[in-house]
């Protein structure tokens, strides 16, 4: 009864409802939830567009929850509300208790027409006889079936289907077997159905693939914007670079006069932001600013505000030791407030020691630092280890004025085993006071004038030397008897005690055997053997003096932090840099060879009065001539009667002589080649007249014989570039302008072979790269340029020809190392550098000397060397190799007396980083030429940062790294 009440609620209820489902599954959900669920899906999308919500409305029960009264009554909602019961056949449905009370209200409520069965799994027969279902044979069924159809129902097979598992309406029976179910859903015919199925999905495939296009489209633009994005922030921040670089460079130019110590730090940040023409440009002057510039230890103060006042200036004090291997430093613009000890050598700190006083002196192996401290103490340290030795007193260091602080002159003994120093009493009564330094033994005191004082020692150390400006004597104190000698007079110096201080320094040298004086006005050299002044002159303003105990040559701080060399005559000589700020204490090695300078804003500098930095002369001076280089730098050739030698101008080492130096031929007529073990040389000679006539022959360098293998030579070279020869890799093979073509001669065969022949008018001239695999030929008349490349084996093969324009004249050429690059010098001192891989040219501008020849590239290609000279100037001009600008210009030294001004500069390639230059000066130098070399030579000098302020002025956003690192 309560049944009955139930459904008729159902009844009632799904009558009223708005929303009728079209179809009811009923499943094992056991066995068949999987299939039940793609079921349910293909019915509702089957035919329908994917952009439109569905029309159909297909029940399906997924619950799992026991049977209860709430449960089933849901069900039977459901179930009245659907116009079709699909029957999903199984063994497991049929036995299932759910599927069969659906099946009984089904049956009892609607009718079997609207009953659809698909087979999942198990057997399903009919029995034509019986007009109802084989319940022998039929397993996927529930009985209550039985008796219900009167015919032959149509069924759905989906038993395949559930055996491979593709449940998708992709899969062509799947979509069939929905199709068939859908068919009485719709209404509709199965086939027009699948028709508008595949209608739809040939819709969704165009939409998708048109969306695809369209994304595709879309991650196009994105992909291009991005890179496009990146592209001009790419190209922002490296404009950005190339500003900030072209700053930098204006900036090193600006600081070039006044600071080549920053000129060159601003050169270096320059090269590091972005390479450009002009930061190049302001490598070459950086370097050649300051040549002998050995290293900048410490940079001056970013400012000296708070430090200086009117009762005392800032203090920065350095040492060197005698034989210039260490110097001490200490500035108030070091936060340590320590001495610092520099290991010359190196130009790097050894050790910082824990010292309060300053430093005074150093004995010569530089083992023993002298220190002034407070109250007139002096102390020495071991530098090897750090440690305290001895602490001396002057003695009256109580109630000390202010005026008598401080020790006036203060001398140790080459070996470190004296220290003497002069010192003021509270009564202003001066002495001078020595200890022997192994005890720290006072040995003797003598009263002095207050006037200023000069104390050195001897070089052995037997005697030390006192002049006291003011009494005008000079006396001598003996250290192997701990006495004094007699005073002598020094006639001239002043007496007049109303002017004690006329000499601010008195400097002692030459084993203490002669004196420098220093007025305000002037400075004088005393010979102290001789008691009298032997030089004179003015300086003009400067802040401080250092002297060279052996060589007498003296060095000046200028005002404006100018550092300038000075003889013992006080004639003036090198000037060796600049500081930012004035020079405030110089100190010099006995030898002369190394400078310490010391600012008053605390920058300490090396300098070196030898060799310019990146220069190098392996072959001594006065020993050359213009053109006695070898075209590829390989050779120094020295001609004399009857013999020639020949030396390697990279080391300076001589390679051997042969017996034959034929002087009647002009030395422009001579061409001369090395093998690459330097076992054999090729010379060439060809003497003009009315029959040109010559002979090209290879000689052995250890016996001085020839080899038996020549070429006669039967007519001249042009008249514009010298002739020249080359072996060739392996040295079996050497290259040659013979007889108006270039050959090639095999020197076991001894055979030649044609590389280009004779041309109809003019001549040849050629050039061989460094690596020796690409020659460079030119027609002198037609100016046509060819470019051959070595195979490796026994002949060239033509690469590239081009021509020069009609109104060069070359008179030079050069070829880079790697063979990438030709340049011609014509007599119009314009260079035209040619790309050997496509012929193309570049013209240089800047600056045209009128005589200039020799044209060389440095090592990496980038930069080119031309030599140049007039009447009253010589150098070598700097050229950008990929732009024709010209970026400086290096004077070279005045030509000895006994050669002519304009005799020429020869520019040749040398060894690694570096060219080769023989001038009138008669001097084969090596320098050092190259971004990269010129990069590490400055890095040498200045390898600290920027200042962080001057860093964010430039450099505000970008990523530049410190250029030494």
């Amino acid at each position: 009864m309560s049944d009955a009440v139930d459904e008729a609620e159902v009844r009632a209820a799904a009558s009223d409802s708005v929303k009728q489902r079209d179809a009811f599954i009923s499943y094992s959900q056991s066995k068949n939830r999987p299939l039940a669920k793609q079921l349910q899906r293909g019915l509702e999308r089957l035919a329908v567009s994917r952009f439109r919500p569905m029309r159909m409305s297909v029940f399906r029960d997924v619950t799992g929850l026991s049977a209860n009264h709430d449960l089933w009554k849901s069900i039977q909602r459901e179930l009245a509300r659907s116009r079709h019961l699909i029957l999903l056949a199984s063994p497991e449905a049929a036995a299932s208790p759910w599927v069969a009370r659906e099946v009984d209200y089904w049956l009892r409520e609607r009718d079997a027409e609207h009953l659809l069965i698909a087979v999942a799994s198990g057997e399903i027969a009919w029995d034509d006889r019986a007009g109802d279902f084989d319940w022998q044979k039929t397993t996927c069924l529930p009985r209550n079936l039985a008796g219900h159809f009167t015919s032959m129902p149509l069924w759905v097979d989906l038993r395949e289907i559930e055996e491979r598992g593709h449940h998708s309406l992709r899969y062509p029976p799947f979509r069939a077997a929905v199709a068939t179910l859908a068919a009485p859903l719709h209404g509709r015919p199965k086939e027009e159905l699948e028709h508008d199925d595949f209608r739809q999905l040939r819709l969704v495939k165009r939409l998708s693939w048109s969306g695809v296009a369209l994304l595709m489209a879309l991650l196009v633009l994105a992909v291009y914007g991005f890179f496009d994005a990146g592209r001009q922030r790419d190209e922002a921040v490296a404009q950005a670079r190339i500003s900030a670089s072209q700053a930098l460079a204006a900036r090193s130019g600006q600081l070039l006069a006044t600071s080549p110590n920053q000129a060159a730090q601003y050169a270096l940040y320059a090269e590091e932001t972005r390479s450009t023409p002009e930061s190049r440009r302001a490598l070459a002057q950086a370097v050649a600013a300051a040549p002998y510039a050995k290293r900048r230890l410490r940079a001056d103060a970013d400012s000296v505000t708070g430090y200086e006042g009117a009762g005392r200036p800032a203090a920065t004090d350095v040492v060197l030791s005698a034989d210039g291997s260490t110097a001490a430093y200490l500035s108030d613009f070091d936060q340590t407030r320590r001495v610092r000890l520099y290991d010359v050598r190196s130009a790097r700190q050894s050790r910082v020691l824990r010292a309060d006083g300053k430093p005074r002196a150093l004995s010569r192996d530089g083992r023993v630092l002298a220190t002034e401290v407070y109250l007139n103490r002096v102390q020495l340290w071991d530098t090897r280890t750090g440690k305290l030795l001895r602490t001396m007193a002057a003695g009256h260091t109580e109630d000390l004025p202010n005026a008598a602080h401080g020790l006036s002159s203060l001398a140790l003994s080459p070996d470190g085993r004296w220290v003497a120093a002069s010192h003021v009493t509270p009564e202003l009564k001066a002495f001078v006071v020595v200890w022997r330094a192994s005890d720290g033994r006072e040995v003797t005191r003598l009263r002095v004038s207050r006037a200023r004082l000069g104390l050195g020692f001897s070089r052995d150390g037997s005697r030390m030397t006192l002049v006291d400006s003011g009494r005008q004597q000079v006396r001598e104190f003996r250290t192997e008897s701990a006495s004094w000698a007699a005073a002598r007079s020094l006639p001239g110096m002043t007496g007049d005690t109303s002017d004690p201080w006329k000499y601010s320094e008195v400097l002692l040298f030459d084993g203490a055997g002669k004196a420098l004086a220093r007025t305000e006005e002037r400075a004088e050299v005393w010979d102290l053997e001789r008691r009298r002044r032997i030089a004179a002159r003015s300086l003009g303003v400067h802040q401080d003096m250092a002297v060279a105990d052996g060589e007498g040559n003296f060095v000046v701080g200028g005002q404006h932090g100018e550092v300038r060399l000075y003889d013992a005559t006080l004639r003036p000589g090198t000037t060796l840099g600049r500081l930012a700020r004035t020079a405030n204490t110089l100190a010099m090695s006995a030898d002369g060879a190394q400078v310490a300078v010391a600012s008053y804003g605390g920058e300490f500098n090396l300098f070196t009065t030898g060799v310019r930095r990146g220069q190098q002369i392996p072959l001594g001076v006065g020993e050359f001539t213009y053109g006695e280089l070898t075209p590829d730098g390989r050779m120094a050739v020295r001609r004399t009667e009857g013999h020639t030698e020949f030396r390697d101008p990279r080391t300076g080492r001589r390679l051997g002589e042969i017996p034959y130096a034929n002087l009647s031929v002009n030395l422009e007529d001579t061409a001369y080649a090395l093998s690459g073990d330097k076992r054999y040389v090729g010379m060439q000679s060809v003497r003009r007249g009315a029959e040109d006539k010559g002979r090209f022959d290879i000689w052995d360098l250890r016996t001085g014989k020839r080899t038996g293998c020549g070429v006669a030579i039967n007519s001249a070279y042009g008249d514009r570039v010298r002739p020249a020869v080359y072996f060739l890799p392996g040295d079996r093979y050497v290259v040659g302008f013979w007889n108006g073509a270039v050959e090639v001669l095999d020197t076991r065969a001894c055979t030649r072979s044609t590389v280009m022949p004779e041309p109809k008018y003019g001549s040849l001239a050629i050039a061989l790269s460094g690596d020796r695999k690409s020659l460079v030929v030119l027609d002198q008349t037609s100016n046509d340029v060819d470019i051959w490349r070595w195979d490796g084996d026994h002949a060239f093969e033509r690469a590239v020809h081009t021509t020069l324009p009609g109104e060069a004249q070359p008179v030079g050429i050069g070829v880079d190392h790697e063979g990438n690059q030709a340049a011609f010098a014509d007599e119009e001192s314009h260079v035209y550098v040619v790309r050997l891989d496509s012929g193309q040219r570049v013209r240089a501008t800047g600056h045209l000397p009128r005589d200039t020849h020799d044209v060389a590239f440095s090592r990496d290609g980038s930069l080119l060397l031309q030599g140049f000279s007039t009447k009253t100037d010589q150098g070598v001009r700097i050229l950008d190799a990929a732009t024709g600008d010209q970026l400086d210009v290096w004077r070279t030294d005045p030509p000895v007396g006994s050669t002519k001004p304009d005799a020429g500069v020869q520019v040749v390639p040398g060894p690694a980083d570096d060219i080769l230059t023989l001038g009138p000066d008669r001097k084969v130098v090596r320098r050092t030429v190259g971004v990269e070399a010129w990069r590490d030579l400055l890095c040498g000098l200045v390898g600290q940062p920027l200042p962080s302020r001057e860093r964010d002025r430039y450099l505000e956003g970008l990523d530049v790294e410190a250029p030494c690192r």
